[in-house]
């Protein structure tokens, strides 16, 4: 491929360094875009005029050195200046022996575009082509621990896992508490974080370079997460560290989420929706590996990514099981908790309305003489939306149904303790790209319900798995059935029989764990990077 730019003698003597950062900018945007599969000339064409006075010889080796930087992702294959005056006149720059020299001036532009073909098919061998071995990946997050949801949850357990089999893993943070940086260390992975900067928030400092621990450390691989971190992860590959790959993972799909989000009759989330969905294909498509969290998030990154240019290369990350807690070995709780754990102020997308009016289903047919009615917690209320969810569940609970709002956390303790207290997880959401709270609970074996419209529900339907009928429950109305008399029938009958819910959880998690864990994902994360071009 040519870039090709034509200037001013005056204009451009005044702006070298500028117009060859431009230049670079551009190298770097062509090799991301075909995924370093082509060969890039720069051709600099200037109109020289007798006004101005001549740039000296000395400067055009000085800027080809600076254009030709291919070998570490940034720069060009090779640099044509031209000269406009009464004739075209041209010079040619190209590396050899690993550094770069002028060639034969070629003085015609036949010539000169001669060159150019001739370059592409005998390019310098002394070149570096292939890349070192991937060993050292940056992974960016807004924080260590998980008070802002399932992302830094996915963080944490990649960059842990990448450091139990042999890797160098570091987390780029804003800021490191001493017992984030502890509970790190304790697994391998170094926690870093930028400089403070004044006036720029916790989140913009992750444009600035990190401070690493080891003088002269560079990631060979660069991972950012969905549109909140993802800007920052190509941002640090873009400015710091353009020889490492990007990976891209895909944690959410905005059309479906923001669909969720509407009431019937309520008002559109077209623009935002465009907006985002853009955002998250013009992250994708510049990074080097795309991956979808789960299988519904892969297939949907997968046909936006359809289209003109270069197909991008995806891949589909299934989380394994965590170790949290084996509820099995525990005695069964006493009192019917029924527990949702997420964004409550997204009380539509998250199917919390459902979820309450099962609940008052429930218990408008609770025997009169039986103990323990349910009770519905839900764990992720921002204190800022507290009133709100209190009011909407007021209003359908009418005083009938006691729920208890519990706030964010980022204490995997606590979260432990709510679910060991548990009858049962609900995640009746309208839409789910994975279902990371669901899995949980699969992983400490708390008996589970999970909307058919997530990632988590189309995993165990093609795994083959058997949940039984009531483990999966559409979100939807059907012509025979509402949805909230689906729900409210799944959570009476693990109240009932706790002992077969419990049971039944138990052997699906063995049958998860022997499909996914931590360390395959990681292996054929590691064995696509080797693999790319």
């Amino acid at each position: 491929m040519i870039e090709l730019k034509v200037f001013g003698q005056g204009f451009f003597k005044n702006n070298i360094g500028n117009r060859a950062s431009e230049l670079l900018a551009t190298a770097v945007e062509m090799r991301r875009l075909f995924r370093g599969e082509i060969l890039l000339t720069a051709v600099l064409i200037l109109k020289l005029t007798p006004a101005t006075s001549p740039i000296h010889e000395s400067t055009w080796p000085r800027l080809a050195d600076r254009l030709l930087r291919a070998d570490d992702g940034v720069g060009y294959d090779s640099v044509l200046f031209g000269f406009a005056d009464s004739q075209l006149s041209w010079r040619y720059f190209a590396p050899r022996g690993g550094r770069q020299e002028m060639k034969e001036s070629p003085r015609t532009t036949s010539e000169a575009i001669a060159m150019i073909r001739q370059e592409a098919v005998s390019p310098d061998t002394s070149r570096p082509t292939a890349r070192r071995p991937i060993r050292r990946f940056l992974l960016v997050s807004d924080e260590w621990r998980s008070g802002r949801g399932g992302i830094s949850t996915i963080n944490r357990h990649l960059a842990i896992a990448l450091a139990a089999a042999g890797h160098e893993a570091t987390v780029l943070v804003p800021r490191v508490t001493e017992e984030d940086a502890r509970v790190a260390s304790a697994a391998n992975v170094s926690i870093v974080a930028p400089p403070r900067i004044p006036g720029l928030s916790e989140k913009e400092t992750l444009l600035l370079r990190p401070i690493f621990g080891e003088k002269g450390w560079e990631p060979d691989v660069i991972i950012g997460h969905g549109r909140a971190l993802g800007p920052y992860a190509a941002a640090q590959q873009r400015q710091f560290f353009p020889g490492a790959r990007r990976v891209h993972l895909v944690h959410t799909d905005a059309e479906s989420l923001e669909a969720a989000k509407e009431e019937h009759g309520g008002t559109s989330t077209m623009t935002i929706t465009e907006s985002r969905r853009n955002l998250e294909i013009d992250l994708a498509r510049s990074a080097d590996l795309v991956a979808g969290i789960g299988p519904l998030l892969t297939e949907t990154i997968r046909d936006d990514l359809l289209g003109p240019g270069a197909p991008a290369t995806v891949m589909e990350f299934m989380p394994g099981l965590r170790d949290l807690f084996d509820a099995s070995t525990t005695r069964a709780p006493v009192k019917n908790r029924v527990l949702f754990i997420g964004r409550a102020d997204d009380f539509h997308s998250k199917g919390i309305d459902l979820a309450a009016e099962a609940l008052l289903k429930i218990m408008d047919e609770w025997p009169r003489g039986r103990s323990h009615p349910p009770v519905l917690v839900i764990r992720g209320v921002p204190d800022d939306a507290a009133d709100d969810v209190k009011r909407k569940l007021d209003s359908i609970f009418d005083g009938r149904v006691s729920y208890t709002l519990r706030p964010y956390t980022d204490s995997e303790t606590v979260l432990t303790h709510d679910l060991a207290q548990a009858k049962v997880l609900i995640m009746p959401s309208r839409h789910e790209g994975f279902g990371l709270a669901a899995f949980e609970a699969i992983s400490a074996g708390v008996p589970v319900l999970i909307s058919a419209e997530s990632g988590v529900a189309q995993f165990l339907s093609e795994s083959h798995l058997d949940t039984s009928p009531r483990s999966v429950i559409s979100t939807r109305d059907s012509p025979t059935r509402l949805a909230v008399d689906r729900w409210a029938d799944a959570i009476q009958a693990v109240l009932d029989d706790f002992d077969s819910a419990r049971s039944e959880v138990t052997s699906l998690r063995t049958s998860v764990g022997r499909l996914v864990s931590w360390n395959s994902v990681t292996e054929r994360l590691v064995a696509t990077l080797q693999g790319l071009p």
